[in-house]
């Protein structure tokens, strides 16, 4: 009876564990695509970027043997599985990191959409993923309209008064914007630090930005999405700046290197530009020239090592909206900024 009885069990047991084998995948599916390893960027301007994927599978014992890659310049192409920039067609290889992008030449300030099909070690063919996207920024430093602009102080003679009382400056632009807006964007880098503001509302949550870099080789600027902060008629642009490490204090770093000997440095700058992009296709740049306005902030003092003061009753009433007193207002200056190119 105990036999008859485990022989039944055993029984319904391998009939069970049938079909189950018999049904499972062993195709890999690419996932978590990423171009210059971040997730759908907002601008690069690497001209040949380098597109990435990894694997969702349930099997063990995997590995991609081909994949095939597509890239569009419009979403419609792409999600018929087709690439009218690049279509790689199937390329045997295991490499799923890293793959350069070698279709048509990329164009500045254009969103590019992309996809991938991948091929398992029996060359049984995944789903194509989901459609990603990256989008160019300036590719050549020629594209860039804005200049350096600065209110026009310069740094103290002696080093020691360096450490008194320095207001940081303000600056202000006002534009209109009169029909419907498709897409808008905003490219900025502040020497040192900045904080940018769009009708009041401060763009973006970065802090402590652009990175420092050694600024006679490589000064960083960063792409915001400002399409929701827009309105139409009256805007108004503001840049509040600080000294970061682009005006560093005159301190000797262990006892031996003052930082300015060393580093490129000056009084704090902007450079930014704003694409407004229009619903019937029109575009117009808004970029820093000796038409924005500035005034002193209320900080009063920055230093990245010593901290910030900041006097509230130095502040420039709605200095980022449309009601600011312009009486206080001169305009800002062109300035040399840092020698070297924007990334």
């Amino acid at each position: 009876m105990i036999q008859r009885t485990m022989f039944k069990y055993l029984t319904v047991f391998f009939i069970c564990a049938i079909p189950a084998a018999t049904f499972a995948t062993s195709s890999l599916q690419p996932t978590r695509l990423s171009c210059e390893y971040l997730v759908n960027p907002l601008g690069i301007d690497v001209a040949s970027p380098r597109l990435s994927w990894i694997f969702s599978n349930n099997g063990r014992n995997q590995y991609q043997s081909a994949y095939e890659l597509i890239v569009s310049d419009n979403l419609k192409d792409v999600q018929q599985n087709e690439g009218n920039i690049w279509s790689t067609g199937k390329v045997t290889s295991k490499q799923n990191i890293q793959v350069e992008y070698a279709g048509a030449a990329l164009q500045s300030f254009k969103r590019y959409y992309w996809r991938v099909k991948t091929y398992d070690q029996n060359n049984e063919a995944s789903e194509w993923s989901q459609v990603n996207w990256f989008e160019t920024a300036m590719l050549n430093q020629t594209d860039w309209k804005a200049q350096w602009i600065s209110d026009g102080s310069r740094n103290p003679e002696r080093d020691e008064d360096y450490y008194k009382d320095d207001r940081m400056p303000l600056f202000r632009k006002e534009f209109s914007t009169n029909k419907k807006i498709a897409a808008a964007r905003l490219y900025i880098s502040g020497l040192g630090y900045y904080e940018a503001y769009l009708n009041g509302n401060k763009i973006g949550n970065n802090m402590l930005d652009p990175g420092f870099t050694t600024y006679k080789k490589e000064v960083l600027y960063t792409t915001y999405d400002i399409t929701s902060m827009l309105k139409k008629g009256s805007n108004v642009a503001g840049v509040m700046l600080g000294s970061g490490w682009w005006n560093p204090l005159p301190v000797k770093l262990f006892g031996r290197w003052d930082l300015r000997q060393y580093q490129q440095s000056g009084r704090p700058c902007v450079k930014a530009e704003m694409h407004i992009q229009y619903d019937d296709g029109s575009t117009v740049v808004i970029a820093t020239d000796e038409s924005w306005q500035t005034a002193p902030g209320p900080i009063v003092f920055n230093n990245v090592y010593l901290g910030e003061k900041y006097d509230a009753r130095l502040e420039q009433k709605n200095w980022n909206n449309i009601n600011a007193d312009k009486s206080i207002w001169k305009q800002a200056l062109l300035t040399q900024g840092p020698s070297d190119a924007l990334s």
